[in-house]
């Protein structure tokens, strides 16, 4: 492979690792397509929440359970996503990080606002790359209204 391959690689890579980041905000923020939203995981992903007071989910299965009950209960979501920074990509395996910030009201009449930092790790497969772990951590001091949004 030549050089100029190797950088159009990195640059098509790179592209397409950000881009199952947005697909993922986007589905959520649609409040109804799940299938796109559990596409953006490998079969066993971990789906780690537990910072915002909600739970480590594993796997398709309870990523679609737990999603299906938010989208049920929460009219309004909206996230902004950005420093999408890639801290590692090899041939097969990446690894990224950055920031959201987050709103939501539930049908319960609570309201939600996060500002999360995200950890990524990601996994190259036969359908292109995917989210192995999704690790959501709150920067800000937060109460219990996400868990009773969506707990």
């Amino acid at each position: 492979m030549s050089e100029l391959e190797k950088r159009l690689k990195v640059m098509e890579d790179r592209a397409a690792l950000e881009s199952v980041l947005l697909k993922y905000y986007y589905a959520v923020d649609t409040l109804s397509d799940v299938d796109a939203l559990v596409d953006c995981f490998t079969a066993d992903a971990i789906f780690d929440v537990e910072d915002l007071g909600l739970e480590v989910y594993r796997g398709h299965d309870a990523i679609r359970k737990f999603f299906e009950g938010v989208f049920a209960e929460t009219p309004y979501h909206c996230h902004h996503v950005s420093n999408f920074d890639i801290t590692r990509l090899e041939e097969n395996e990446a690894s990224a990080r950055g920031y959201v910030i987050g709103k939501a009201e539930g049908r319960n009449g609570i309201k939600v606002f996060v500002h999360c930092c995200y950890n990524i790790e990601y996994v190259r497969t036969d359908a292109g790359w995917k989210m192995r772990v999704f690790d959501e951590d709150s920067l800000m001091p937060m109460g219990d209204e996400v868990r009773e949004l969506h707990g």
